[in-house]
């Protein structure tokens, strides 16, 4: 029997011995791992992710370690923070990014941040504003996940665009022509008024037109037209036609009028009148005592069928001083009028005065 007793307490000194050894070998292991900083949680770090916090023990130095042994999972533009406040206590803050959208130029550009204002936001996306452009909220409004910043391109032209003004026509009596003929003395031209349209567009599209200015940039030049008011062409003709208004041929205004026989005569060059006027084409005799020498006269064939026109009455005769006949038309010099003053021969013709002379 004692050799059973004494081999179980040999047996019960080997098992103890054996245990002590054991917790000998995990101490020192344990002290070594203490040592080597792998078993010694040295460090407390708070994790602050979306505003919630977690505390933890870590023997960690590598901030992304630390993240990856908490299982915490960052995205591509996820920012993170670490601040130690000593030796053993460090706080690290996960700042989840979030997308904002941004329209312009008709494309949507989707723009990951953490944070930030509207202007951040779309610099960050390249997008600048221009002078006229505008956004649907404020450059200082801070961001939000989802938000959609459109932008509205605001641009303007003036475009230009002309019309016709249409020339008028002016008309100009003229006494030394017929009734019904006329001549063109200025050849119209139209003008033309240009209209300047302020044209507002927005992302390209025409959206209002406004009426900013209108001038005419071109003046119309009215076409100027002479027409004949004379019964038939003159013999006499004025040199300033339009002074003398005619109505149906006839002048408009006289002092009288005397009626008679018309003649005609012609004389040689440098001829003067009773009146020491130089005879020329529009000097007419008369007997003075009737129609004063320097009246203006208008001498017209009864019939219409001929007139010698404007006159002076500048000479007289033997034949005017008795009656015979009213007026001497004189038609030029011999050499070169004769045969007009035959084909006028003698008619009865109306003398119209225009103003009285002074006799001289």
């Amino acid at each position: 029997m004692k050799p059973q007793i004494v081999n179980s307490k040999m047996n019960k000194l080997i098992i103890k011995s054996r245990i002590v050894k054991l917790a000998i070998f995990v101490m020192s292991a344990f002290m070594i791992a203490m040592m080597m900083g792998n078993l010694y949680y040295r460090d407390r770090v708070y994790i602050t992710d979306n505003g919630e916090t977690k505390e933890m023990m870590t023997s960690e130095t590598d901030v992304y370690a630390i993240l990856r042994s908490a299982e915490y999972t960052l995205g591509a533009h996820d920012l993170v923070t670490y601040e130690s406040v000593d030796e053993s206590t460090a706080y690290i803050t996960i700042y989840r990014s979030f997308n904002v959208n941004v329209t312009a130029d008709g494309k949507t550009t989707v723009v990951p941040v953490i944070g930030g204002t509207v202007a951040e936001v779309l610099a960050k996306a390249g997008v600048e504003i221009g002078e006229h452009d505008t956004i649907d909220c404020e450059f200082t409004d801070t961001v939000y996940a989802d938000m959609t910043i459109t932008v509205t391109r605001i641009s303007y032209e003036l475009r230009t665009n002309e019309t016709e003004i249409p020339f008028e026509v002016e008309y100009v009596d003229n006494s030394n022509m017929v009734i019904g003929t006329e001549n063109v003395l200025v050849e119209g031209e139209n003008g033309v008024k240009t209209y300047f349209v302020k044209e507002t567009y927005q992302d390209g599209e025409l959206k209002s037109q406004e009426l900013a200015l209108e001038s005419v940039t071109k003046d119309p030049v009215n076409q100027v037209i002479e027409r004949g008011t004379a019964l038939g062409v003159p013999y006499a003709k004025m040199k300033n036609p339009e002074s003398l208004k005619l109505v149906n041929g006839l002048p408009e205004n006289y002092t009288r009028i005397v009626s008679g026989k018309a003649t005609a005569y012609t004389a040689g060059y440098g001829a003067k009148t009773a009146s020491g006027r130089l005879a020329e084409i529009g000097t007419v005799a008369v007997n003075p005592n009737v129609i004063p020498y320097g009246s203006e006269l208008y001498i017209v064939a009864q019939d219409g069928s001929r007139v010698y026109g404007y006159a002076i009455a500048a000479d007289t005769g033997t034949a005017l001083m008795e009656g015979i006949i009213a007026v001497d038309l004189y038609f030029g010099n011999s050499a070169e009028h004769f045969g007009d003053s035959c084909d006028w021969g003698a008619v009865y013709a109306d003398i119209y005065v225009l103003s009285e002379g002074s006799g001289r």
